[in-house]
């Protein structure tokens, strides 16, 4: 079962659990009860920001029952699927440094938009679909879109990851309903 902390940042910038869920499918139905269910156990304050890995799902019910809240995509799930869906381009020095430039390094959406187009020509990159598709979401995910959107200085989900990392210290993919309730207490206790 898919473990769904919610994790955010105190005014320390420390970890902060504000809940989790253990979902049976990753089905809209589902998404929709642990969305529901987790505002309803924080009286319906939403979040202000959110980030999440590309699932459509998710986003949709996201969008959906936060409308008011911030949604972005973890660049560093998207910098992975770079590696994999651009894997001959990325072999060329020239072009790593043009995309890591366009992308990571563009103080302004004129910038970017001038240097993505300069990418899409240089690269003959125009009828890739995919990093079409990723474009079309540049305000999820692209700094010079993000930069005035307080996110605690997150862009990615590392500390959800860092909370089911904690937890699997506690319960592991094969523990059992009441076995997971036990760990879980014994991790909230620490």
């Amino acid at each position: 079962m898919p473990f769904v902390p919610f994790t955010g940042v105190n005014h320390h910038y420390q970890s902060v659990l504000f809940g989790f869920a253990l979902m049976r499918d990753e089905l809209k139905t589902t998404f929709e009860w642990v969305l529901g269910t987790w505002l309803e156990a924080v009286e319906g304050k939403a979040p202000l920001a959110i980030i999440t890995d590309q699932d459509q799902t998710m986003a949709a019910e996201i969008q959906s029952q936060l409308p008011n809240t911030t949604y972005l995509l973890c660049s560093w799930h998207i910098s992975n699927i770079f590696l994999e869906k651009l894997s001959t381009y990325y072999e060329k020095e020239e072009f790593k440094g043009d995309f890591n430039n366009c992308i990571y390094h563009s103080l302004t959406e004129e910038i970017f938009e001038d240097r993505w187009k300069a990418l899409i020509l240089k690269y003959k990159l125009d009828d890739n679909t995919w990093l079409q598709s990723l474009y079309n979401l540049k305000h999820k995910w692209i700094d010079a879109y993000t930069r005035n959107i307080f996110f605690a200085g997150q862009k990615i989900t590392s500390r959800s990851k860092g909370m089911n990392a904690f937890f699997d210290a506690y319960v592991g993919s094969c523990t059992g309903l009441k076995e997971f309730v036990e760990g879980a207490q014994k991790a909230l206790k620490r």
